[in-house]
């Protein structure tokens, strides 16, 4: 499958002509303030005891090869599972990506006995082969679409496998909101703003191509990320809002931060529960649209998603199964 770079176009004062509120982002991440509800509250344990066992096996197979196999996320994920604790919908999606990416690198190690490849270990920390039914079915229970399953040589693995813990994230929450911990938030609490990233380096986005009828991807760099938010503030569009890219200008809904992540680690990000990649462009806009923020509280826009022209450089044609 086609991948395709996107690219900054020297002919053009400002690619990004608009930042648009849309039900699916392209990036696949919500509103902050908005998921943030979902994280805290909708927690699962109700994995199979398959992936008890599996976690706990992966466990002690990577100890007695001194813990070198899986990140320190995978090894947190392996714990979490095998002493049975509720996982968030957002931990349930990650399972479900890394599962999938790892099948091969997993079936492969088994069809060989080789029980000590990191592949085998990895797969195991994070439920084993018992965990990807059960994490579909959770996200189709939540109303999440379950596409059929593609493994892909992504640009960057690690993107998406960096979090603050539930525990910790709980804390935090209720903190910035101003709630005791476990108390349910009201959108009103979130002073009308909407915090999320408005696009993040390296993430493989989905396209169409109409002409050829063809499925292909494409990502942006952080160099070009870091060029087209420069661009979009000094051509004054920043304001510029509309619903679902249809065109119709928004009014009283404006931009009130923007900002770059440099440090992923002390970003003020983690203060809404999730880390990102250095490079990721953050957003806040103000909502004083009472329209608008209706549909931010029934769900019929989730998250950002930036729309103009860019410059396509080829990449790479990968394989899928």
């Amino acid at each position: 499958m086609k991948v395709v770079e996107l690219t900054t176009n020297d002919l053009l004062p400002a690619e990004i002509e608009a930042v648009a509120l849309v039900q699916e982002p392209a990036i696949e991440e919500d509103f902050y303030a908005f998921n943030a509800k979902q994280y805290y509250f909708e927690t699962y344990n109700d994995y199979p005891q398959a992936a008890r066992n599996a976690a706990e096996q992966g466990i002690k197979r990577n100890e007695e090869l001194g813990n070198r196999c899986a990140t320190q996320v995978g090894k947190v994920r392996a714990q979490q599972i095998a002493r049975g604790e509720k996982l968030s919908l957002d931990t349930i999606r990650r399972m479900r990506s890394f599962l999938i990416r790892h099948k091969d690198s997993y079936e492969l190690a088994k069809s060989r006995k080789d029980y000590e490849a990191c592949g085998y270990i990895s797969y195991l920390l994070w439920g084993g082969p018992s965990a990807l039914p059960w994490a579909e079915k959770k996200l189709r229970q939540a109303g999440e679409k379950i596409d059929s399953a593609m493994v892909l040589q992504e640009v960057d693995k690690e993107y998406s496998f960096t979090e603050i813990e539930d525990m910790v994230f709980k804390h935090i929450f209720a903190e910035q909101m101003g709630l005791e911990v476990g108390e349910l938030p009201d959108y009103e609490s979130a002073q009308r703003r909407l915090v999320g990233p408005v696009m993040i380096p390296n993430r493989l986005i989905k396209r169409y191509d109409e002409d050829s009828d063809e499925e292909y991807w494409v990502y942006f760099s952080e160099e070009t990320i870091k060029e087209l938010s420069e661009k979009f503030i000094k051509s004054g569009t920043i304001h510029s809002m509309n619903i679902e890219h249809d065109g119709i200008a928004l009014d009283n809904v404006y931009l009130t931060e923007t900002w770059l992540i440099e440090d992923n680690a002390n970003d003020k990000s983690n203060l809404y529960g999730k880390k990102y990649p250095n490079g990721t462009w953050m957003a806040a806009y103000k909502i004083d649209n009472p329209d608008v923020w209706d549909k931010v509280k029934s769900g019929e826009i989730k998250g950002f998603s930036v729309e103009g022209w860019f410059r396509e450089k080829f990449f790479a044609s990968l394989g899928t199964k």
